[in-house]
């Protein structure tokens, strides 16, 4: 039950890759958890802006990055009123406002009160600096993972392994000759299973570029189309 019961147990909170699952299968769940998140917001009618705001508000007190309640509350009342501001926003404010307040010990349940969240950007420097690689192939890794953030990519994998997957990416790209393996990096002590994380890691990082590709292709297609009807 989303609603009343914290999900704080042990056995729910421990990473998959601190059990003997295989990598398939850690990636079904992830996927799967995911899917399931998405579906419990729809079928308990709670609002998405709603979750999102409390989302949003709790990301700013853990990242250091402040955003005052009412100043996210207007937000979400712009965005569920679809840009049509009203003269007196006071009412509409104070409604979200009591909304994401309900809503923030839902999610903060949910997540098990764990707020400590590790970015791949803090193991691009590392690794850059462990294996010199220069410093535009570290930014192209940096704005890969910029990039995917629009994905579930971060929630698939482990930022390390975003990190690496990221990097190689970008090696890559640039056709920058690197000889060394970041798998065997002395600081990150990654595990048995990175390379192939990393792998599939990368894959999604390709996949998404595709599809980001396919969109924007079909945009431009459709604004050729609008373009070339007569008027």
């Amino acid at each position: 039950d989303l609603l009343s019961i914290p999900s704080s147990m042990n056995e729910y909170s421990t990473p998959p890759g601190l059990k003997q699952y295989a990598q398939k299968d850690a990636r079904n769940w992830r996927t799967r958890g995911c899917n399931f998140i998405h579906n419990v917001v729809k079928r308990l009618d709670m609002h998405q802006i709603e979750i999102a705001g409390a989302c949003v508000l709790i990301a700013s007190k853990a990242e250091e990055n402040k955003r005052g309640l009412k100043e996210i509350s207007k937000a979400c009342a712009i965005v569920a009123l679809k840009g049509a501001i009203k003269k007196d926003m006071n009412e509409e404010t104070d409604k979200w406002l009591r909304r994401i307040r309900y809503s923030e010990i839902i999610v903060l349940e949910n997540c098990c009160f764990d707020l400590e969240i590790a970015h791949p950007y803090g193991f691009i420097d590392t690794l850059a600096m462990e294996f010199a690689i220069p410093v535009f192939v570290a930014k192209s890794a940096t704005a890969h993972v910029n990039d995917t953030m629009r994905s579930p990519i971060c929630l698939l994998y482990r930022p390390e392994i975003v990190a690496v997957a990221a990097l190689y990416f970008a090696i890559s790209v640039h056709r920058w000759e690197f000889t060394g393996c970041l798998f065997d990096s002395r600081l990150l002590k990654l595990s048995i299973n990175a390379r192939r994380e990393a792998e599939a890691c990368i894959m999604d990082i390709l996949e998404f570029y595709q599809n980001e590709a396919e969109v924007e292709k079909e945009a431009f297609r459709q604004q050729q189309q609008h373009q070339s009807r007569p008027t």
